[in-house]
């Protein structure tokens, strides 16, 4: 039951979003991008089934031809990767490439299945077999083949996931970002297989040891979990905002940055316990899930703001005009400078309020932040990010936080 849940799952499950998407798709019939991510699913549905064992026996006893269905997969899944190229560039910079290079692409690919085609009729594999690698991994032209394929595959595999991956991080649609995280991770899957099949193939052609008998669990479960992410990621942005995705990605966002912002939130209690309604509760009971996490949030929010402000006597403008030169030498983000200053400042303002040391500013300094509430907790964030490495003395964080990228240095002059 669970070989049968393997081979013929994915396949009904991509035939099943083929259909949907295929509906969704008359109401956009001239949108390029859907007509090519309705390309992707169609080639995989197509690749996933000819790769079952029924299908791979019947097209061999109805053509004559043994392992048509291995060549004609394979054919399927080239479709799959340059669809999906496709796609992810006209997400992310069709502008910026002209149509020219879709058409070299697609010389590419119809170069590459011509090679494929030729090097399938130079082999002799005469026995109609599922297990078609395996079988004639050590007779001629079965090696070529697959570099041919793979030739194509692993670069264009690569690229799904690089451009995946990149335009996941710019997006601001939560579920698109998911999906295309998971199609990214889907196709790097994908590379690992295909690697894996040519290093097997080459071990035994070349009679070299690769892997042990063992290997079924990479064969059986890797191109399943890759193909899986994959018609999952593509079409979670249309399901995915009914099925409830949208609103657990927000709930998660919001836990993470409840949680994130504690260790500032923390420091400020500590400094003017007035601001908080209740006393901290212990770390772990505080960061259980809870249905009023956003007001929790909100008030989390309020709650630093009012520490920031109880704090304005020891609120220094030259720590903040110190911090913000010192991170700027030291090569951070431009867009995390205010940050990385505001934390400096809090920081030396909680020692200050500590040791009883009012600086008395000739004017108030500007608060900083975002422009509503969501973009307000992501610079607190960041703020509390940078807060546990702001070092008062020094005016500056003692080590440079993993989640807060850095430019680097210019060159010293000459």
């Amino acid at each position: 039951m669970a070989d049968l849940l393997r081979q013929y799952g994915p396949p009904a499950l991509a035939w099943a979003f083929v259909v949907w998407r295929g509906l969704l798709a008359r109401r956009h019939p001239k949108d390029p991008a859907r007509r090519d991510l309705w390309l992707v699913l169609v080639a995989l549905a197509l690749s996933l089934t000819l790769l079952t064992p029924a299908v791979y026996a019947f097209a061999g006893d109805v053509t004559g031809i043994p392992n048509l269905a291995r060549l004609l997969g394979h054919i399927s899944m080239l479709v799959v990767a340059w669809s999906a190229q496709e796609f992810l560039r006209r997400m992310s910079d069709a502008a910026a490439r002209p149509r020219t290079w879709s058409a070299r692409h697609a010389g590419i690919l119809l170069a590459v299945i011509a090679a494929m085609v030729a090097l399938f009729a130079l082999a002799a594999t005469p026995v109609d077999d599922f297990s078609w690698a395996s079988r004639y991994a050590a007779h001629p032209w079965i090696l070529e083949y697959w570099l041919v394929y793979l030739g194509y595959l692993a670069p264009a595999f690569a690229h799904m996931a690089l451009l995946g991956w990149r335009y996941a991080r710019v997006t601001t649609d939560a579920v698109l970002s998911l999906g295309l995280r998971l199609v990214a991770v889907g196709a790097l899957g994908g590379l690992a297989y295909h690697v894996h099949r040519a290093l097997s193939i080459a071990g035994q052609r070349l009679g070299f040891g690769y892997l042990p008998p063992g290997e079924f669990a990479v064969d059986a479960l890797l191109p399943l979990a890759a193909n899986t992410l994959v018609l999952v990621g593509a079409t979670m942005p249309a399901w995915g905002r009914w099925a409830g995705v949208a609103d657990a990605l927000d709930w998660l966002r919001r836990h993470r940055a409840y949680g994130r912002l504690r260790p500032l939130w923390l420091a400020l209690y500590t400094a003017v316990p007035q601001i908080a309604l209740a006393p901290p509760a212990p770390a772990l009971l505080d960061l259980l899930p809870r249905r009023d996490l956003r007001l929790r949030l909100y008030r989390r929010v309020v709650e630093i703001r009012d520490g920031r402000l109880a704090l304005q006597p020891y609120l220094d403008p030259a720590v903040t005009a110190a911090a913000r030169d010192r991170a700027l030498l030291e090569g951070v983000r431009e867009a995390d400078v205010p940050a990385v200053a505001e934390a400096v400042t809090l920081a030396t303002a909680v020692r200050a309020s500590r040791d009883r040391e009012p600086v008395a500013p000739t004017a108030a300094l500007p608060v900083p932040g975002g422009a509503d509430l969501d973009s307000d907790i992501d610079f607190l964030v960041r703020v509390a990010r940078a807060y546990r490495h702001a070092d008062p003395a020094g005016l500056t964080r003692r080590r440079r936080p993993r989640d807060l990228p850095a430019r680097a240095p210019a060159p010293p002059s000459r």
